[in-house]
């Protein structure tokens, strides 16, 4: 990273960032071509890594480049706000961020308890509630869960 004094290595700070954001953007690549979709996402942490929980319909797009090359990269960021500053001086303009990000594999889960888990993972994350909710059998099995391990997440500040 270029800009070290904005890098942030400090897991747990990396996980409160984590937190706040909403939003994941999933970048892989369709035959050569870069593809990005912005996915609502739960995520929980096992050890040093990031595990990420996404769902989606079983056909599309997003799914054949999956089933493909399972190989993504992961963005997410909070806390956009303008910075002002003298418009003389475009410089003193910037933006206040913060960002993680990381490379993974997306991994298809298959049993009901690994698809119940990682959706109430993210009914957690967005909901902010702490319960977990129970799903009936017949839905999981009309739903694609996934997860995606990030070993080594990285993150940014931008104050």
């Amino acid at each position: 990273m270029r800009r070290k004094d904005r890098e942030v290595t400090d897991l747990d700070r990396i996980f409160e960032i984590v937190a706040r954001c909403s939003v994941a953007h999933v970048g892989m690549v369709d035959h050569g071509r870069p593809y990005v979709v912005a996915l609502n996402f739960g995520y929980e942490r096992q050890g040093n890594s990031l595990v990420l929980y996404f769902h989606s319909a079983f056909a599309g797009r997003k799914m054949d480049i999956l089933q493909d090359n399972p190989s993504v990269y992961v963005q997410m960021h909070c806390a956009d706000e303008f910075i002002s500053g003298s418009y003389e001086k475009p410089c003193a303009l910037s933006w206040r961020y913060d960002s993680v990000m990381g490379a993974g594999t997306v991994e298809f889960l298959k049993t009901p308890e690994e698809k119940a888990h990682a959706l109430n993972c993210m009914i957690q994350h967005l909901s902010k509630k702490e319960d977990a909710s129970s799903f009936p059998g017949e839905m999981l099995k009309h739903t694609c869960v996934y997860r995606v391990c990030i070993d080594a997440p990285t993150g940014k500040h931008h104050e």
